[in-house]
Order: C-alpha cells, then sequence, then structure tokens
C-alpha cells in the first residue's frame, strides 16, 4: 500500500475490498445453484420414455427451454453485477465513515501528544466513553503527562529558587570587593585580593544567569512573544563587548524573530562570549545574520583551539567544557551553549556546533522568522 495514505482510507480500502470480495462469492455461489437447478425443470418438461427399452434415446430438448434458461442465468448475472456495484458503493461510504468515527480518539491522543512536545504538559486528552482498550490507553497518557508536568514544574521551581537565592550573597561579595578596591590606602594584596573575588563573583553571576535561562518554562513565552531584530541585537551586544584585539566581521541583515527578547539576548550574549573567551591571541570572529524560507540564522565563528571530533558533541552538554587549555583553569560557566541550545529550542528552533579545521568553531542556531509585517521591534 502507498505509505502516503492514511489509516482511515487503508481501513476503508480493506473494508470495501472484503465486501466486494464476499459479494462476489455470493453472487457465483447463486448462479451455481441456479445452473444447477434449471435442467430439473427442463428435465420436468420432456416428456417420460418407457422403462422397458434398454437403450432409450436422449431425451428431446425444448430449444426454447433453453433458451429461457440463458435468458434467466443472463438476467440473474446482470442483476447481480449492478446489485452488487451499489452494495460495494454503499459500503465504501459507511466502511470510511466508521473508519474516521473509530479513529477519533487515536487523532485526539496524537493531536495531545504533539502539543505535549511542544512543552505544553498541562494538555489532557479527558477521552470519553467505554472503559475499552484505546480509554484506558488515553487515561494512561493523561497520567503520564501529570507526572511529567509535575516532574518538570519542580525541576524548574527548584533551579529558579536556587539561583535567586545564590544571588544575594554572590552580589553582597561583589559590593564588598568593589568597596575594598575603593578604599583609599589599599595594599597591593588587598587590591589583588579584591580582584580575585571580583573575577570570581563575575563568574559565578554568570552561571546563576545560565541556570535561570535554563529553568525559563517555556510556557511562558505565550506571553511574551515581541518581533525582535537578531541582526540589532548582535550588533548592540557587540558594541557591549570588547575584542580584545580580536578580528570581527560581521554580515547583518534583518533577522526578525517572535520571541522573549531577554532570552534572546542571552542567546546571543553567550554566543558573542564563547567565541571571545575561547579564542587566541589575534584570532577572529565572524558574526551572520540573515533570513531566507521563513526561517532566521543566526551564525557566529571565531578561531581557536582544535576541537577533537569526538568532543563535538560534548559542546552543548552543560558544564561540559573542554581542556583546551592544560595548564589554566577552564573560562566560562560551562553553560553558554546549552542555554543556547535550550533559548533556541523554547522558540522552535534548532543550533548546531560544527568544528572548524586548523581550530575554532561555528555554531548556527535557526529559528522561524517572524510574519512579513510586524509591529514595533524590539531591539
Amino acid at each position: 500500500m502507498n505509505p502516503g495514505r492514511t489509516l482511515a482510507t487503508r481501513l476503508t480500502i480493506t473494508y470495501t475490498a472484503l465486501t466486494a470480495v464476499i459479494g462476489a462469492l455470493l453472487l457465483a455461489g447463486t448462479l451455481a445453484l441456479a445452473w444447477w437447478q434449471l435442467p430439473d425443470e427442463v428435465m420436468e418438461a420432456v416428456p417420460a420414455v418407457s422403462a422397458d427399452d434398454p437403450n432409450p434415446p436422449p431425451p428431446p430438448i425444448d430449444p426454447e427451454v433453453i433458451e429461457v434458461r440463458a435468458d434467466a442465468t443472463t438476467a440473474l448475472l446482470l442483476a447481480g453485477l449492478a446489485g452488487l456495484v451499489v452494495f460495494v458503493a454503499l459500503a465504501a461510504v459507511l466502511g470510511r465513515i466508521m473508519a474516521v468515527r473509530a479513529l477519533r480518539p487515536v487523532h485526539l491522543i496524537t493531536e495531545t501528544a504533539r502539543r505535549a512536545a511542544e512543552q505544553d504538559l498541562a494538555v489532557r486528552i479527558g477521552l470519553d466513553g467505554p472503559s475499552d482498550e484505546v480509554k484506558r490507553l488515553a487515561d494512561t497518557f493523561d497520567h503520564m503527562l501529570v507526572r511529567l508536568e509535575s516532574s518538570f514544574t519542580s525541576q524548574s521551581r527548584f533551579i529558579a529558587n536556587a539561583a535567586h537565592e545564590l544571588r544575594t550573597p554572590v552580589a553582597t561579595a561583589r559590593t564588598l570587593a568593589e568597596v575594598a578596591q575603593a578604599r583609599p590606602g589599599a595594599s597591593p594584596d588587598a587590591l589583588r585580593l579584591a580582584g580575585k573575588v571580583l573575577e570570581n563573583t563575575a563568574r559565578q553571576e554568570a552561571l546563576l544567569t545560565g541556570l535561570l535561562a535554563l529553568a525559563q518554562n517555556t510556557e511562558t513565552l505565550r506571553d511574551k512573544q515581541q518581533p525582535v531584530d537578531l541582526a540589532r541585537l548582535t550588533g548592540d551586544v557587540l558594541d557591549s563587548r570588547a575584542a580584545g584585539g580580536l578580528a570581527v566581521r560581521a554580515e547583518r541583515a534583518p533577522a526578525v524573530v517572535p520571541g522573549d527578547p531577554v532570552l534572546l539576548g542571552q542567546l546571543v550574549r553567550n554566543l558573542v562570549d564563547n567565541a571571545c573567551l575561547h579564542n587566541v591571541p589575534g584570532g577572529w570572529i565572524e558574526l551572520r545574520t540573515g533570513t531566507a524560507g521563513g526561517r532566521t540564522s543566526l551564525t557566529v565563528a571565531n578561531s581557536g583551539a582544535v576541537i577533537e571530533p569526538a568532543d563535538e558533541s560534548l559542546l552543548f552538554e552543560p558544564f561540559r567544557r573542554l581542556h583546551l587549555d592544560r595548564v589554566q583553569r577552564p573560562r566560562g560557566s560551562g553553560l553558554g551553549l546549552s542555554v543556547v541550545r535550550a533559548v533556541a529550542e523554547a522558540h522552535g528552533g534548532t543550533a548546531v556546533a560544527h568544528p572548524l579545521d586548523g581550530g575554532g568553531l561555528r555554531v548556527e542556531v535557526d529559528l522561524p522568522a517572524a510574519p512579513a509585517r510586524t509591529p514595533e521591534l524590539v531591539a
């Protein structure tokens, strides 16, 4: 069968074909019985032969009787075929209706599963009817969604609460370090210690920001859909970051996407920071944005150390920082690219990374484009 046919169509074809086969067998049986019965009627119309004759001649058969038998058989065949065609057509219509009605719960389960796969875990099937196999399947699926929603909600709430609670001591430590640096007459050791504290607090704040982004419930994005131009956002991030002697090449064509400006800003900042942190002295950074075929793209590439093919799958894993430098401690929080992928998927897109020949990395983010006519853009 054609794999493009729906299950309802295949069931209808199967039911109609079975009906046609059964109808054809019944018609053939009727014709056979009629054919066997008609010779008996013909024999009754022939005069009796004397029993004393040991070799009686074949009884004469009236040609008109034979013609009547042929006409009756033909009429029965034509009537049977006409009835069979009508019966099969009616069976096809009724089979289609029955298949659609029987598969309606399956379509409901499929639609619910699709919405659940899009992070709408609050949806339920709520199938009514007798407690048959389909009803039990739907109830089991609803129970699974309840457990999943509870688990995801608890996890997101825990991460968000933990990150918020940890912000207070980090902010306090940063303030104390800044005050120590600004104190007149501070000793070089005190200044050096304050600088170390500020460096560590900056790393911890980046880590907490990443945790909050990962804990963001994608269902809340429905109320935060705004047109955001990734090209403008990328330019703002570049202006706020010090390239540190790196050569920056940017091709920023309009790339408007619907989404949360805060999360999309975090995505762009993480990509740019990752390209700056994991680079080499005198290296380069390349950024490109554009829109084509209803999709927008953001590509950030940078020079850097060589990434082994075996490490490519680890790039988007949280807290998995590649030890490219065996002497110094790896820079960054280890959440940069994992946050990029989480934000991209939350907006219905994808994020992939490709190591470059000779060292470095290229990260490609693909997102749905905003409609052609949009209100005022959000930078």
